[in-house]
């Protein structure tokens, strides 16, 4: 069974026989989140980084070439740890939480703009006197690199792309919704009324052949984030166009989808494959909007590729 399922495809690039970097990594021992979180607490710390314009919490984990981590809306720097296992013997993985992610601030929310992400991104890295990295930015995360690679250019060498959009606005209900619950009395997304169902149907996909601990760990990674903190994150992001802005990053980009994703489609793709000019493409098959979770074995082996090309 395993020699068959090493032969199939499943990063979308048609490989021959054997040769497919995603179907031999998911024939790798999967992932154990204890070891995961004991090897951190034993390597690693949380630490806290005050950049011009907000705070936030950080991590410095590994040797070798920086690759700085930036996650999605509702979401926090924990779901980078499993995919950091992978990577820390070949890379300093730098990860780093998106303003309020766990309250810190929240009355500052107001004032903090979509461009002052990129700015903090790059505060961090002088402040941790890297010259250059690579940068990858997951979902909400990817319109805030590829805002760092097009006014920080020198900063940075690739870029990665994981469930990205250049653009992506709310619907006319959703912005309603968005505004009216930043005054929820509720004050974190787990209080939420059927907060894991909602969770579930956006990013379940993938976790089926998964331990169900990596479910738990999703859950507790997003549900303290505070309701008006994502509410804040919503209305960036209908604010951002960066369409105008793609051909003129000339960075080497690698854009990774799951093939069953539920909350960026296609049309989200194309747009980014028309508009970066040097971008190369994997699209992860049976996987769905959350690798770092779902399917870290394959996405830690295609970003290790990808970066030592």
């Amino acid at each position: 069974m395993a020699d068959l399922q090493a032969e199939a495809c499943a990063c979308g690039r048609k490989c021959g026989p054997g040769d497919c970097l995603v179907s031999l990594a998911r024939l790798a021992e999967p992932t154990r989140l204890g070891e995961v979180l004991n090897r951190f607490a034993a390597e690693s710390a949380m630490r806290v980084f005050a950049g011009p314009r907000f705070s936030s919490r950080y991590f410095v984990w590994g040797e070798g070439p920086p690759l700085v981590l930036g996650h999605g809306l509702s979401d926090s720097l924990e779901s980078f740890l499993p995919l950091a296992h992978h990577l820390t013997d070949r890379f300093t993985c730098i990860a780093w939480d998106l303003p309020a992610t766990r309250g810190e601030g929240l009355n500052r929310l107001p004032w903090i703009r979509h461009r002052d992400l990129a700015d903090h991104l790059v505060a961090l890295l002088r402040h941790l006197r890297l010259d250059k990295a690579h940068v990858m930015g997951c979902s909400f995360g990817s319109t805030v690199a590829l805002d760092a690679l097009y006014r920080y250019p020198a900063f940075f060498d690739k870029g990665i792309l994981q469930g990205g959009f250049a653009h992506r606005p709310l619907s006319s209900l959703q912005r309603l919704l968005v505004r009216v619950a930043r005054f929820v009395r509720r004050p974190v997304m787990r209080q939420m009324p059927k907060y894991e169902d909602f969770l579930r149907k956006g990013n379940g996909e993938g976790f089926e052949t998964r331990d169900p601990a990596f479910w738990g760990y999703l859950v507790n990674s997003a549900g303290p984030t505070p309701v008006k903190t994502v509410c804040h994150q919503a209305l960036w992001l209908d604010q951002v166009d960066f369409r105008p802005r793609l051909p003129d990053i000339r960075h080497p980009v690698l854009l990774v989808h799951g093939d069953r994703d539920k909350l960026v489609g296609p049309p989200c793709r194309e747009t980014l494959k028309r508009g970066l000019i040097n971008h190369q493409e994997v699209v992860l098959q049976g996987c769905g909007h959350v690798p770092c979770y779902t399917d870290t074995e394959a996405l830690a082996a295609v970003i290790g590729q990808y970066l030592h090309r």
